[in-house]
């Protein structure tokens, strides 16, 4: 189909350079690439921020005025493809090896104007079997088989972030551009069962400018042999309306990210809330006055983006003596005039954001700045209470605590308890940072401060509320000592939110982008950056959230300790959904065992689910949003108890679906 565009956790034992080929002609001759061969197909991996301006890049090939230079106006190079003949050919081109396998296509394209045919292409050595294009009338434009499908204007001098999903497999493609799927199962232009190389250039009739960045190619073959059926579709945070799946645009109080930048992405993200940090500091700079300005932006986008703002209440403000700290560890504000000022930016931003914000967390992390939990707690019930008289039906979240810390947060709740200010209290938020998401001791804590929730604050609920993996190693924040990359990086964010949603519990991803901050990179976003944070690409870890927010919506509910047996000799972490209405179920199986790698190597296992509910069921694989029909001798049904065969699982989660319960 092409669509142009504009619970419980049960764990159980039973159970070289891809070479990029850029085209001189995107309409007319085809030109033919020479094939590399059988060889499994390589990754490609081009920035050119390495290469002297003027430079060929290392690994290409070229015709015509293809040089690395530096881009007016942006802070890092790119290939520069330079057209000034109506006769010649201007192109640069990769090969990465001829393949069978699916072929993710990740590039950043712009061109100097609106008056030229730009493009790129997938190929075969058949000629071109995926493009996407920019015309000389300033339209973007791709191709279902032999039907030119417009996809809408498209500005000069500013950066598309692309993605071309190619399955030789299927003779079909996807298309994404800054996020969004574009179109989905378009058909090969040229018939073919595998590809071989990327190519992109500038018409030959034509003359202008082209610039090309941040070329990436993965291949990777179908986990299964059952029939491929499509792939999930993407919903805006508009389209899915309400979910427990929220994410992270922390520290634009301290403008270590760029929201402007970034806003695009939001929405079509599909996580329906967004956690913001009030920023006192940065809204009040002289005493008494305050300019909401950069503030009322956010929210107000956020907002019209169908994303529900989720304030935090934080940090300190060093115009007042006694202000307390203004980031990370930061102090709570102590003095009597420091106070009584924070009182007054409480009470007037609550005013102020009443009618669009009705969520609100008390500080960050006051457990990792060493607030003693009696001090944190009266701290707390201060500010609630001004908050609640203003907004009576607000929603308060206390502590947001680094960790789990369940000795803090008994603390926190008996003094709040005993001085009877637990009506004050809807949730306890919590940042789980763990290598591995779904280690035993992080739920079996989730667990216990659900009991002390039970005792000092019924009716409070749990929130996942700053979780993240970094995407490179050597990255500033939690966990960046380790080896991470966009692949792993991509089945921890998979792991984490499907466990917690399974859970019942609602959880945000940190972060839609990574973070500047001085002199140090938080690479955790979902999105990368430039160096002055303005977005290079969506990386895989985007995607595959934005798929797992289109399937698990408010219209499942968890299905707490979801039993289930299987043959697999490693031990499995499932989680079950059902859809409210049809009770028709969703379930997420992954090996969990240990750390996310880097394999995509999935082993076939036997699944019993005595409590099923399916009529017709599908295999999704999450990460990549591929879905597979479970043809009926890999599954059987007696009562309620339905076994599924060959299996695919791997460390990544996989759901078994009934197709109801999916859109593609």
């Amino acid at each position: 189909m092409v669509n142009p565009a504009p619970s419980g956790s049960v764990r159980s034992r039973n159970g070289t350079t891809v070479p990029l080929l850029l085209s001189a002609a995107l309409v007319g001759a085809l030109i033919s690439v020479a094939s590399a061969g059988p060889a499994a197909a390589a990754n490609l991996s081009s920035t050119f921020d390495a290469v002297a301006p003027g430079s060929p890049a290392p690994g290409w090939t070229s015709s015509g005025d293809v040089t690395v230079q530096d881009v007016t106006g942006t802070v890092d190079r790119s290939l520069r493809l330079r057209d000034v003949s109506t006769t010649a050919n201007t192109t640069a081109a990769a090969t990465f090896g001829t393949t069978t396998s699916t072929v993710v296509a990740g590039f950043r394209l712009r061109a100097a104007q609106s008056t030229a045919t730009v493009g790129v292409h997938l190929d075969s050595s058949g000629g071109h079997s995926v493009t996407v294009a920019m015309s000389p009338t300033g339209r973007l434009y791709t191709y279902d088989g032999a039907t030119r499908i417009d996809l809408g204007t498209y500005v000069a001098n500013r950066w598309y972030d692309i993605r071309l999903v190619a399955r030789p497999g299927t003779a079909t493609a996807d298309l994404h551009i800054d996020g969004e799927r574009r179109a989905a199962g378009l058909r090969f232009r040229t018939s073919t069962t595998d590809l071989a190389s990327l190519q992109a250039g500038v018409s030959v009739a034509d003359t202008g400018t082209a610039y090309l960045d941040d070329v990436r190619t993965t291949a990777e073959a179908s986990p299964t042999a059952w029939p491929h059926l499509g792939t999930i579709a993407p919903r805006t945070a508009a389209q899915v309306g309400t979910s427990q799946l929220l994410v992270g645009a922390e520290t634009l109080d301290r403008d270590y990210t760029n929201y402007q930048a970034y806003a695009p992405y939001l929405g079509r993200l599909g996580a329906t809330g967004v956690r913001l940090q009030g920023g006192w500091a940065k809204t009040e700079k002289t005493k008494g006055v305050y300019d909401w300005t950069w503030l009322d932006r956010i929210v107000d986008d956020a907002t019209a983006r169908g994303v529900r703002p989720w304030l935090q209440l934080s940090y300190g403000n060093g115009i007042y003596t006694g202000g307390g700290g203004a980031g990370l560890g930061g102090q709570i504000p102590t003095s009597t005039e420091a106070l009584a000022a924070w009182d007054a930016w409480v009470t007037a931003m609550v005013k102020r954001y009443e009618n669009r914000v009705t969520e609100w967390e008390i500080w960050n992390e006051p457990n990792l700045a060493g607030i003693p939990a009696a001090t944190y707690a009266d701290f707390f019930a201060r500010t609630a209470a001004r908050v609640r008289a203003e907004q009576p039906d607000s929603v308060i979240y206390g502590p947001g605590e680094a960790g789990i810390d369940v000795p803090y947060t008994n603390d926190f709740l008996v003094r709040l308890s005993g001085q009877g200010k637990s009506h004050l209290l809807d949730g306890i938020s919590y940042h789980p940072y763990n290598p591995n998401p779904d280690d035993v001791w992080t739920y079996q804590q989730v667990d216990r401060i659900r009991a002390l929730i039970n005792q000092y604050a019924p009716g409070a609920v749990l929130r996942q509320g700053e979780n993240g993996a970094p995407s490179a190693p050597n990255s500033f924040g939690a966990l960046g000592d380790l080896d991470w990359t966009e692949l792993s990086q991509t089945k921890w964010f998979l792991r984490r939110l499907t466990h917690d949603l399974g859970q019942g519990i609602s959880t945000s991803a940190f972060s839609i982008s990574d973070l500047h901050y001085p002199s140090k990179l938080n690479s955790k976003g979902l999105l990368q950056t430039n160096s002055d944070k303005s977005i290079r690409y969506a990386k895989p870890s985007y995607y595959a959230v934005q798929t797992l927010a289109a399937v698990i919506d408010s219209s499942v509910t968890a299905l707490p300790a979801y039993p289930f047996t299987t043959d697999s000799a490693t031990t499995l972490t499932v989680q079950g959904f059902a859809k409210r209405d049809t009770g028709r179920q969703i379930v997420g199986v992954w090996n969990g065992t240990t750390t996310p790698g880097d394999s995509t190597t999935r082993t076939p296992v036997r699944l019993t689910l005595p409590n099923g509910d399916f009529t017709d069921p599908v295999y999704v694989d999450v990460r990549t949003g591929a879905v597979f029909d479970i043809p009926a001798a890999d599954w059987t049904v007696s009562g309620s108890t339905h076994t599924f065969r060959n299996v695919p699982v791997y460390d990544s989660p996989v759901l078994i679906a009934d197709r109801s319960a999916i859109r593609l």
